[in-house]
């Protein structure tokens, strides 16, 4: 499948986006607010030549995208230069897994840029690679931390609100590194020959064997 223009179209604003939220709801709004642009992010952008189209895939439940579509969102809305589409990927799950390789159907939240006549420059999948084994510790403490809880409904609970906690307060600081990738993974792909387009960032699986 591709992402017409008519179909990039129909996708929500950052507003939008946040009023249908269900899930996590508070928690994205206070990592929304708490994300900090890095100059140099937004410069690259603000000098862009033309803009370029941003399609957002993204679930209210995931907690990868509890921390990375927000950010995200914040410097799309701060740079001119970056035209917004957001999508339900629960609504959107056939397009979605279109940009993704097979073995990662259904990895969310996932972000496409596009040059103005919809030409594929670089794909963002779930979140900053480097941030993988910051978030891998989270999940052991967090872990750990529930241990002792016998009763397995409070374990998890508990092991969910601690999760959302710890990302509301490392808003900035994963917001920060997140930007930054997302911006390489775009300058990379603007350097690229159509041909040898998309670049390709965030998270990486390997294949099954």
């Amino acid at each position: 499948m591709t992402l017409s223009a008519e179909k990039f179209s129909q996708g929500m604003t950052t507003e939008q986006y946040i009023d249908i939220i269900k899930v996590n709801k508070d928690p994205f709004c206070q990592i929304h607010a708490g994300v900090a642009i890095p100059e140099n992010v937004l410069d690259y952008f603000n000098g862009l030549e033309q803009p370029v189209n941003l399609a957002v895939f993204t679930s209210d439940w995931c907690g990868d995208a509890m921390s990375t579509t927000p950010a995200i969102l914040r410097l799309a809305d701060a740079s001119d230069n970056i035209r917004l589409s957001v999508f339900n990927r629960d609504d959107e799950l056939e397009l979605t897994n279109s940009f993704l390789p097979e073995h990662r159907a259904g990895t969310v939240p996932v972000f496409v840029v596009f040059d103005g006549e919809m030409g594929e420059i670089a794909r963002f999948i779930e979140t900053a690679r480097s941030l993988v084994p910051t978030i891998d510790a989270m999940d052991e403490m967090v872990a750990q931390a529930a241990a002792s809880v016998s009763d397995e409904g409070e374990r998890r609970q508990q092991t969910r609100g601690r999760r959302t906690a710890h990302r509301v307060s490392k808003a900035a600081e994963w917001g920060s590194v997140i930007l930054s990738e997302f911006q390489q993974v775009v300058a990379d792909g603007m350097a690229l020959p159509d041909t040898e387009r998309p670049a390709e960032g965030g998270t990486q699986w390997p294949p099954q064997e």
